[in-house]
């Protein structure tokens, strides 16, 4: 038979369980990435050059690493952000083509950068810039 308090504690567990949780933050900024002289061969991006808000900006990536290379892990950067890294993605086993489409949340205007790291340890990447847009009327006017 279980002690009242660990029912209690089991019973907490899951509102606790994301105070505890946390997410590794990397913060790289615009003048980092640049600096890393990131190759952008075989990165295709699809990403709006215009966006009506930041709230959920659409970001499709097609990845082909170069030839007998594989791709380990996918990282995506906003450098405006808060956590300017908004995914990493860190693949079963390493593939020579990758595509994926998400979804970001975007300070303000600003480029998405998508950096590969490939199975030498050597990394690949592009960027593209967007603009967010907001409602030029906010009254009646």
């Amino acid at each position: 038979m279980l002690a009242r308090r660990a029912c209690l504690a089991l019973a907490a567990a899951p509102f606790l369980a994301p105070l505890v949780a946390q997410a590794e933050v990397i913060n790289v900024s615009a003048a980092e990435l640049v600096a890393m002289h990131l190759k952008a061969d075989g990165i295709t991006l699809d990403f709006p050059s215009l966006a009506d808000t930041g709230a959920s900006v659409p970001l499709g990536a097609d990845i082909v690493a170069p030839a007998g290379q594989k791709i380990e892990s996918i990282e995506v950067f906003l450098p405006a952000n808060p956590n300017t890294r908004a995914l990493k993605l860190k693949l079963a086993e390493p593939l020579a083509h990758f595509v994926f489409t998400t979804r970001l949340r975007l300070a303000g205007s600003q480029d998405v950068w998508v950096v590969a790291t490939l199975s030498d340890g050597s990394r690949i990447g592009a960027r593209a810039p967007t603009v967010v847009t907001s409602s030029a009327c906010f009254d009646a006017s």
